[in-house]
């Protein structure tokens, strides 16, 4: 079977970075797997990478949506150069984290606590995702939608797979998950890619 899988960390292939087994690299031992999923991406680097491929030629399609508090760049101000975080976009967090000895980071702090807009950021998302939801109509029955964080109030994906509850007992350092989480992923996308493949 032939996999594309795009989304934020939680889909993208740490051993680029860190040793260990994720969830995308156990797909991957047994199935034609790309993975254009990004540690640190926006939603809408989500919707970039499924333009960026021709997503007839693909059997599957596996996407991870993220959170709507990132703030898409075309460059990270710290990570451009990681090989795990260089496409990410602006997290408040970890800008706030690295301003302290980076006061070029200062601007983008003072902008994000004094003017960014929490609404507005959650209504563009819903517009992304609505975009991506467009874009994918015609091959739906070949697309599971999938998240670590708690879905149901930011956007209502067909065939979503919610692993929070997973998340909030398995936590860890490979794709956000420990062993078991993401031999339980694993497990979880495998029954369903074959249910849909052969169903």
């Amino acid at each position: 079977m032939k996999i594309l899988i795009c989304g934020d960390s939680f889909a993208a292939d740490w051993t680029i970075k860190y040793p260990g087994q994720g969830w995308p690299n156990m797909l991957a031992e047994q199935h034609e797997v790309v993975n254009l999923a990004q540690a640190g991406c926006s939603e809408y680097k989500i919707l970039k990478q499924l333009k960026s491929t021709d997503l007839n030629t693909y059997d599957q399609i596996i996407i991870s949506h993220t959170s709507p508090y990132r703030i898409y760049v075309k460059k990270h101000p710290v990570h451009h150069s990681d090989p795990l975080h260089k496409d990410c976009d602006l997290l408040y967090s970890d800008i706030k984290a690295h301003s302290i000895k980076n006061k070029n980071l200062v601007p983008i702090v003072n902008y994000i606590e004094n003017y960014f807009d929490l609404d507005y950021a959650k209504d563009m998302h819903k517009l992304l995702c609505k975009e991506i939801e467009q874009l994918l109509e015609l091959i739906n029955d070949r697309v599971i939608h999938i998240a670590n964080i708690d879905y149901t109030t930011i956007y209502s994906f067909k065939n979503m797979i919610n692993f929070s509850n997973l998340f909030a007992s398995n936590s860890g350092s490979m794709n956000h998950f420990d062993a078991k989480g993401n031999n339980e992923i694993f497990k979880i996308l495998s029954t369903t890619l074959k249910r849909k493949h052969h169903g």
